[in-house]
């Protein structure tokens, strides 16, 4: 089956959402479908001839084969040698990023890993779901496998056994003070060059020898870790989510049954509650200025420390000695050094922002809290309204289907394992596929999952090849000639100022998500203080009402108390 670009969702910035679940909603299937037929179809429509002008984007091939019992394939038609940022099959592949467990990434054997794949392995590697904390048993990196392909006769044995080594060492220079960085400090394990070469594998299909040790491998990783790690998660969210949720249920009976004992007085706290509300509404106001005030000035600090670090960096001394301590061959530097010092900007990049980020949270914290102050700190009152009115949630509501949040992505990390929020969403796309209607679908949970619980990755399109003109200069160092040539190749491209871009970018989805976040509270709030006049009012229905809710909250907390979850095979 053939389907046109449509067929996909988008998200907000107008970017595709790859979400397989989509496949199995037949209207849109028979709506966005292009064509369909037998396996013939693909040899009219996925390769370049007659054909190729129709409006084709993807086709979804059923095989009878074991292995798509364990898994889905995207195959992808790769990055092309196009600048990143203009590349449509770039776009198709880091949509496909966005959803993967495990990467595939093919170079060929002749040339393998040139500068542009190193920084496409880096972007692979940062968007990479981390197994290795849902499993100590799941190998490092072991859902990432490098494959030198078209590795002929007429590469020997022998050449063919270096080229991981080779390509490992190259690899390992940019990526060793970048994303393996921050792998190690996610994962608690050290990531050593030699665990980057046993990721290598080769492909030949005609001769056992080389290929079988990657259909072995990724056979295993399949069949035995993924699952393992799948189920330990399972195992930890299902629990989390009865705990969470048994205990919330507990809070909201005991306070609905208070209410019901003593209408009246819940009455006078509503009445004193909407005549504070002019006061409240000012407070939290001013809260919510401070956190764009917080999140420009964050912004500001931002690009002021990574223009001060490039300004450091992009010198011709420093650049020089960068050179002299890592390469001692004059083509591996030519060919690896705009990806170490790429790799380097954006490490950089992404730490300033992470600690800026973890600089707002106690703004978010602040506004988010204001709600619950009104409702603690009535005048003239001793006790406080006890029907929970849930901001957080609230805000987390109001965000779902962006997919990019900013500094927001921070906040959502302190709530810890999100024992009754994220985990509740994670559980919908679990629920979709056993046939469990969710309001609104599961790509924009997936997509809201991946901007909350992901890496913060900036994404910059950057042209990696470095072509050098003639070596001039006579009597200089080559470490000083090349030096001079990427410095200046750095400000022909503009490469800072597309990182402090990427920067503004990033704060710029901050205000706007939280905007709509806030928007979201200050809604449900409204909603909060009608349903508080519903279930005090001096009518007889008013008590109906909370004894249907308690009914209801009864059954809620006995559902999650009573899940009958237990897997007793599980050993880590």
């Amino acid at each position: 089956m053939i389907v046109n670009e449509d067929f996909w969702l988008k998200d907000e910035k107008g970017k595709q959402i790859i979400d397989l679940l989509l496949l199995d909603d037949q209207e849109r299937c028979e709506k966005y479908c292009v064509h369909a037929g037998s396996f013939d179809t693909l040899q009219k429509y996925g390769v370049h001839g007659e054909y190729e002008d129709i409006a084709a984007h993807a086709a979804v091939v059923y095989i009878n084969s074991p292995l798509l019992q364990a898994c889905n394939l995207i195959d992808l038609p790769g990055f092309s040698d196009q600048p990143d940022e203009v590349s449509k099959d770039v776009e198709k592949a880091n949509s496909a990023a966005q959803i993967a467990d495990v990467v595939v990434y093919a170079s060929p054997a002749k040339g393998h890993i040139n500068d542009q794949d190193m920084r496409r392995i880096s972007n692979l590697l940062s968007l990479l779901p981390v197994k290795e904390n849902e499993s100590s048993n799941f190998p490092t990196l072991g859902n990432l496998f490098i494959v030198a392909t078209h590795a002929d006769p007429s590469i020997s044995d022998h050449q063919l056994k270096e080229i991981p080594f080779g390509a490992a060492r190259r690899l390992y220079k940019p990526l060793n003070e970048g994303v393996l960085k921050t792998r190690r400090e996610q994962t608690n394990r050290a990531i050593t060059q030699e665990d980057l070469r046993t990721r290598f594998f080769t492909f030949w299909s005609e001769r056992p020898d080389r290929c079988q040790q990657l259909f072995d491998d990724f056979t295993k990783i399949l069949s035995e870790f993924l699952p393992q790690a799948h189920l330990f998660r399972i195992e930890r969210e299902i629990n989390a989510i009865k705990e969470a949720n048994t205990e919330k249920y507990t809070k909201q009976i005991e306070a609905y049954q208070n209410t019901l004992a003593d209408i009246d007085s819940r009455r006078k706290q509503l009445q004193v509650l909407q005549e504070n509300e002019a006061t409240r509404k000012q407070e939290t106001q001013q809260k919510r200025d401070k956190v764009n005030q917080s999140t420009r000035e964050l912004q500001l600090n931002s690009r002021t420390s990574f223009q001060r670090y490039t300004e450091q960096l992009l010198t011709v001394d420093a650049v020089e000695k960068i050179i002299r301590n890592l390469y001692d061959d004059k083509k591996e530097a030519k060919e690896g050094l705009s990806g170490y010092l790429i790799e380097k900007l954006q490490h950089e990049a992404e730490q300033i922002i992470k600690v800026n980020s973890d600089k707002l949270t106690p703004s978010i914290e602040a506004f988010l809290g204001s709600y619950q102050e009104a409702l603690l700190k009535l005048p003239n009152l001793d006790i406080s309204i006890e029907i929970p009115f849930d901001a957080k949630g609230a805000f987390i509501g109001g965000l779902t289907g962006l997919t990019s949040i900013g500094a927001l992505s921070a906040w959502a990390a302190t709530l810890g394992n999100l024992g009754g929020y994220i985990l509740v969403a994670k559980l919908v796309s679990l629920l979709s596929a056993l046939g469990i209607s969710i309001g609104g679908g599961t790509a924009a949970v997936i997509s809201f999952i991946a901007a909350i619980g992901g890496p913060i990755v900036l994404g910059i399109g950057l042209v990696a090849a470095l072509a050098f003109a003639v070596w001039g200069l006579f009597g200089e160092s080559w470490q000083k000639r090349l030096a001079k040539q990427i410095v200046k190749y750095f400000e022909e491209q503009r490469v800072s100022d597309k990182f402090t871009d990427g920067i503004d970018q990033f704060w710029r989805d901050t205000i706007k998500s939280f905007e709509k976040g806030a928007n979201a509270v200050e809604a449900d709030w409204k909603k909060y203080i009608e349903h508080l006049r519903e279930i005090t009012s001096p009518t007889i229905e008013s008590k109906d009402r909370i004894e249907e809710i308690l009914k209801i909250l009864e059954a809620g907390k006995d559902f999650f108390g009573g899940i009958p979850w237990s897997n007793t095979n599980l050993k880590d």
